[in-house]
């Protein structure tokens, strides 16, 4: 009678088994540290949009013969685009007013800022806007004089 060995591997090696856990553990240290607080993202993506903001408010004053600004003056989650120093009658780009409602966690603080109508100036004077959230902050500076927004 002859006896038959399986010589086909059957199973993992330990080798195998620690390469798929080091691995395993190393996409769920990614995905734990990305699912945190959405109030960073929040930050960023509010700072980015209120400076497009400024942007706008100081391009439609250069091309128009009054000031256009914005006032952070009303609640500290929103804040609204102005036409010589009144509420303007056109909405900021991709909006559906000309009041606009920061995210959620997200709060904003800062005078308002007005640009001169023709040079898109400021005034004399740097202007600092503050956006906060979760105890982080970002702050804008405009630039006196040039209206330069970093």
């Amino acid at each position: 009678m002859k006896l038959s060995y399986n010589t086909q591997p059957s199973g993992f090696t330990l080798i195998e088994v620690i390469a798929v856990l080091m691995i395993i553990g190393i996409i769920s240290a990614v995905v734990i540290s990305r699912a945190g607080s959405t109030a960073a993202y929040s930050l960023v993506s509010e700072t980015e949009t209120l400076k497009g903001h400024l942007r706008y408010a100081q391009f439609r004053a250069m091309s128009d013969k009054v000031s256009w600004g914005i006032d952070f003056s009303g609640d500290s989650d929103s804040y609204t685009l102005l036409r010589n120093e009144a509420e303007a009658p056109s909405n900021f780009p991709n909006d559906n007013s000309p009041t606009h409602d920061l995210q959620g966690g997200v709060s904003v603080s800062g005078a308002t800022v007005t640009f001169s109508p023709c040079w898109g100036s400021p005034g004399d004077a740097d202007i600092s806007v503050t956006l906060s959230a979760d105890g982080s902050s970002e702050t804008i500076t405009i630039t006196q004089n040039t209206g330069f927004i970093p």
